[in-house]
């Protein structure tokens, strides 16, 4: 299910997301984020180890819901061709692979932030 997220920001570079329970160990969940300037973007949010990670929900080959992917330990592959991301930095996992974009999650408390610039 998506999650559309407005003015609950903690600053102009911070969304709130959700509580951390709302993501269960190696599950994910996908959130449209809309940035300072009304652009939207879909955001998947994967929990390994109880650690949060960000990624762009959008596979760089076709356009595959990323969220919906198998996930193995840190590596989703795209539900649509296989094409695999590392969760933690949007890297493809072998030599010339593409990449998503990746974003870092601030955990305060019981609730999840997305840091809307790039991190990677």
């Amino acid at each position: 299910m998506k999650r559309f997220v407005t003015n609950r920001r903690r600053s102009s570079s911070m969304h709130y997301l959700c509580l951390k329970s709302e993501i269960l160990e190696g599950r994910s969940k996908v959130f449209s984020i809309s940035d300072n300037e009304g652009l939207k973007q879909d955001v998947a949010v994967f929990n390994i180890g109880g650690r949060f990670y960000a990624i762009s929900n959008t596979c760089a080959h076709e356009g595959g819901p990323l969220s919906q992917g198998i996930l193995e330990n840190t590596i989703v592959t795209c539900p649509w061709h296989g094409w695999q991301y590392d969760v933690r930095d949007g890297k493809s996992p072998h030599p010339g692979g593409d990449s998503v974009k990746s974003f870092k999650i601030k955990v305060i408390g019981d609730r999840l932030y997305l840091v809307l610039l790039p991190s990677g």
